[in-house]
């Protein structure tokens, strides 16, 4: 029975020994890794900024607030916003699409969606 419990002992202190060089080995590598990233990050806080390529994209309303997605097109377009306007007191928001979509090329055409959209949006900046 003794010789059983050493036997034990022995593999447990062998494991142990085998963990501790495993331990001592990962420890060496997360140092090195926090030296390269503090080393990078010494770097970029010196020569990063300088180094970006300057943005050419116009300021617009609509990313100076910080809004998602494109600007509405009704939004983008004064002739298309006064066409709506003109007629959003007495016509149905289908109605008006179709007077767009006969009156408007292709590209700045709006559907009712697009109209209620703006329209509720136009009424909440009133407001």
């Amino acid at each position: 029975m003794s010789e059983n419990i050493r036997v034990k002992i022995r593999d447990a202190y062998a494991q142990i020994k085998a963990g501790k060089a495993m331990f001592e080995e990962g420890l060496k590598a997360l140092s090195n890794a926090l030296q390269t990233v503090g080393s990078c990050e010494d770097y970029l806080l010196q020569h990063g900024l300088d180094n970006l390529p300057e943005c050419n994209v116009p300021v617009t309303e609509h990313r100076k607030e910080h809004r998602m997605g494109r600007v509405p097109k009704i939004d983008s377009d004064p002739e298309l916003q006064a066409f709506i306007l003109a007629r959003i007191d007495r016509l149905t928001y289908a109605q008006i699409a179709h007077e767009v979509a006969e009156h408007f090329p292709e590209p700045r055409r709006v559907g009712k969606s697009a109209i209620s959209n703006w329209w509720r949006d136009q009424i909440a900046q009133r407001s």
